[in-house]
């Protein structure tokens, strides 16, 4: 099941002042934070797919898996994916290539409201968090507070279906921002964000955490606001 560690997702603000950030969990030393081309981050053994899904591509994953693990074992493989492609066979032959991890993207629970959102059925993504824990991956769901779209009432269903599968799940819930074809539907307020962060706890799900903080808290006041009702640890 789930045997993940939190991970230091840095800002660099212990390497450029010599101090930790409010928000830093403290699990990495400023030596372990080094520059890369996007700015300052851990320094990690993970080859990470994210951004266009691709994992119905089975093949490429498979193979370059395959080639990673074959040139250093310690290397830790992460999908990103809408799980799409995640069938039973498929998951089967990223397991058996040496694929570690997923982060599992579920943007609804309602088939109608998915269709609408991706074009396609979620019959198979909503069994994905059951097919992956029978296979002993490691992962995390993430799922996204449209307004109007995906609300609480998504989300809950969500968290229930994970919790059914394991209590100790880690989820995260992104706030969405306006962009491309829905740059006319608002992000969701600090207040929405803070009311399903609980909620979500609420069905029993023990590693909440919400994420593109940004987008809903803005200024001091709404940090302050923010950690008083879910704390650092509730802040991925």
């Amino acid at each position: 099941m789930w045997h993940g560690t939190d991970l230091c997702r840095s800002c660099g603000t212990c390497v450029i002042s010599g101090t930790r950030s409010p928000l830093c969990p403290g699990v990495l030393g400023p030596k372990d934070v080094v520059l890369s081309p996007q700015g300052f981050g851990p320094a990690r053994n993970i080859v990470a797919f994210t951004g266009g899904d691709i994992s119905c591509c089975v093949d490429f994953y498979c193979q370059t898996a395959e080639e990673i693990k074959s040139k250093c074992q310690n290397m830790w493989i992460l999908i990103e994916t809408n799980g799409y492609g995640l069938t039973p066979e498929n998951l089967d032959r990223f397991k058996d290539s040496g694929v570690d991890s997923f982060w599992l993207d579920i943007k609804a629970y309602d088939e109608e409201i998915y269709k609408k959102l991706c074009g396609t059925t979620n019959e198979w993504i909503l069994k994905a968090p059951l097919e992956l824990a029978k296979r002993d991956f490691i992962f995390e769901l993430l799922t996204l507070y449209i307004p109007g779209w995906v609300e609480d009432d998504q989300i809950e269903k969500i968290a229930k279906l994970a919790h059914k599968v394991n209590p100790e799940i880690p989820i995260t819930i992104l706030a969405f921002f306006p962009v491309h074809k829905m740059k006319s539907t608002a992000p969701p307020s600090l207040s929405d964000m803070v009311r399903i962060y609980h909620k979500v706890r609420e069905t029993g799900l023990n590693n909440v955490k919400l994420g593109n903080c940004g987008v809903f808290a803005r200024t001091a006041q709404d940090w302050e606001q923010l950690l008083k009702n879910v704390g650092k640890e509730g802040i991925g």
